[in-house]
């Protein structure tokens, strides 16, 4: 169940709809997980600081069941996250933060009922 909320400065017409479908694809793919589980949530022409600078910035934070418990695995994550939104987004690598949250399968609702319940199915 991944969950992204990208926060960037960027204007709203910088975001195209084939990003944010292409952005669902690649996080399906790298984090093994079926694309309809996947929800990317993006807040464009946000006012955001940077190390004292208001220059192009993304704050990505992405949230799964099950993904993030291996250190080794969260740093091959990021480098393609970093190297993804860079490629697609007028963005420096520099000026892009990634955040990693853990959620347990409980603490997730869909479909009316727990995913953990689902999962049980």
């Amino acid at each position: 169940m991944p969950l992204v909320h990208i926060k960037t400065n960027l204007s709203p017409d910088q975001i195209s709809d084939d990003f944010m479908k292409e952005t669902s694809k690649m996080i399906a793919e790298l984090l093994n997980k079926e694309e309809w589980r996947v929800t990317v949530h993006v807040d464009a022409g946000q006012r955001m600081l940077r190390a004292g600078s208001f220059d192009p910035h993304i704050q990505f934070e992405i949230a799964a069941i099950k993904s993030f418990d291996d250190e080794a695995d969260k740093e091959k994550y990021s480098k393609a996250f970093f190297d993804y939104l860079s490629e697609k987004l007028p963005v420096k690598y520099d000026r892009i933060v990634v955040i990693f949250h853990r959620l347990a399968s409980e603490d997730v609702g869909i479909k009316g009922t727990l995913n953990s319940i689902l999962v049980k199915k």
